[in-house]
């Protein structure tokens, strides 16, 4: 053990999950990561070797360090961590969050992190370990209100089922390809989709897949995590109709996007969306050997 640091174990989901949300009800901007942790915890894109925890008491922590390895759509783009990072507001400036990050920052890999915009802590830590501010991310919030019809009568919006896991998985590299920013999606993380409490969702057209969504119920809300439409339909309705769908009988829907990507928050916002946070994404680059 490093500082009061320890390697993470599973059995430090249920402490961790409790964690976050005593720790987001001091400081809203920590992440709520508590309804993800252990789906990302079980996933082969987790590396484990590099999360850490701090222990508070004998069956709690306060706080957390985890990575998860991306791969862009582009083949030209190098894989990268996604890392996040939190410490109780009460321990902070102790140096248990620079503990925690050790073992990621020694990794010779672009690491990324995301941090709200407005959280200046958040972003001075960030920038003390060497990120430098990327890009921005949106996060959308739609409540439940009547919607426009729009869907052309080519357009077929069905549930997936498991029989559908390989045609899915293919959507989604071939609706990725060529997008450094997004990360395709592996077998095991498909199947993940017809788990309980998910929606997933194909668009067909002429009986061919040309489109899907991807989501988390949260009681009757939906947290949408993938819209993803064949580059060369784009912009035909496919995306609207999907989301129509999905958000049909809930009571509110939430998405993040980039706020580069002026077509995809248009349509969001012709439904309804709107902007609720905004959040940095801050990049460091690969350490030389």
């Amino acid at each position: 053990m490093t500082g009061g640091v320890r390697p993470f174990a599973q059995s430090d989901l249920a402490a961790a999950v409790r964690f976050c949300e005593r720790a987001r009800s001091i400081d809203p901007a920590i992440e709520p990561f508590s309804h993800s942790l252990a789906a990302l915890a079980s996933g082969q894109r987790a590396r484990l070797d590099l999360w850490r925890v701090a222990p508070e008491g004998a069956d709690e922590v306060c706080g957390i360090a985890f990575a998860v390895l991306r791969e862009g759509g582009s083949t030209s783009a190098p894989p990268w961590l996604d890392i996040y990072a939190a410490v109780s507001p009460p321990r902070r400036r102790g140096g248990i969050g620079s503990a925690l990050c050790g073992a990621i920052l020694a990794e010779r890999a672009v690491l990324r992190a995301r941090v709200h915009e407005d959280s200046r802590e958040g972003r001075a830590f960030l920038r003390s370990l060497g990120f430098e501010d990327r890009s921005v991310l949106l996060s959308m919030l739609w409540s439940a209100r009547p919607i426009e019809e729009r869907t052309a009568r080519s357009i077929r919006v069905r549930k997936a089922s498991k029989a559908d896991a390989s045609m899915l998985e293919a959507l989604s590299r071939e609706a990725w390809a060529g997008k450094p920013e997004a990360f395709t999606s592996r077998p095991e993380e498909v199947s993940r989709f017809f788990a309980e409490g998910q929606l997933a969702l194909v668009a067909e057209s002429g009986r061919r897949p040309v489109g899907y969504l991807t989501g988390a119920f949260l009681g009757r809300a939906l947290a949408i995590e993938e819209v993803a439409v064949l580059p060369r339909l784009r912009r035909s309705g496919i995306g609207r109709a999907l989301l129509v769908e999905a958000i049909r009988d809930t009571s509110h829907a939430m998405l993040s996007v980039a706020e580069s990507n002026h077509a995809a928050r248009a349509l969001y916002h012709s439904l309804g969306f709107a902007t609720s946070a905004r959040r940095v994404i801050c990049e460091r680059q690969a350490v030389r050997g």
